[in-house]
This record gives structure tokens, sequence and C-alpha cells, in this order.
């Protein structure tokens, strides 16, 4: 929220002059318009409840999203 801020104080375009990407999405960030580069939660719970309930352990790779938006 500060570096929108920012942006429009300076009054530079977002996306136009400058481009934002934040990491994991929020609802807050699709109403700004911001692009983002966001893990699949559902996935990564469904993974973490399966190696609890299997008592198993490791490096697991999450897949995640680019989510374009209005910010590049």
């Amino acid at each position: 929220m500060n570096l929108v801020n920012q942006i429009r104080e300076k009054e530079f375009s977002l996306g136009g002059d400058i481009g934002v990407i934040s990491y994991n999405d929020t609802p807050l960030k699709e109403l700004l318009g911001i692009t983002c580069i966001s893990t699949d939660f559902k996935i990564m719970g469904e993974t973490a409840a399966r190696m609890i309930l299997d008592k198993t352990k490791g490096k697991v790779k999450n897949p995640f999203n680019f989510i374009d938006r209005d910010s590049l």
C-alpha cells in the first residue's frame, strides 16, 4: 500500500512509468491491480496434510501462478 501511495504522490503511472510485482496474492492486491507471483495455497495445504497423515518428511516443490494485472 505504501508503494502505491508513493507512486501516486510522485504522479507516476502504475504499470506505465513503474511496474510492480508482488508475492502472494490478496484481495487488496487484486483490487489495486497489482501483478502477483503466488503459490498455490490449496495444493500446499493438501500436501502438508498428506505428509502429516503419512508421517513423511521431505522437500516438496509447490506450484505457483503468475497473475498478470495492470501494474506491469
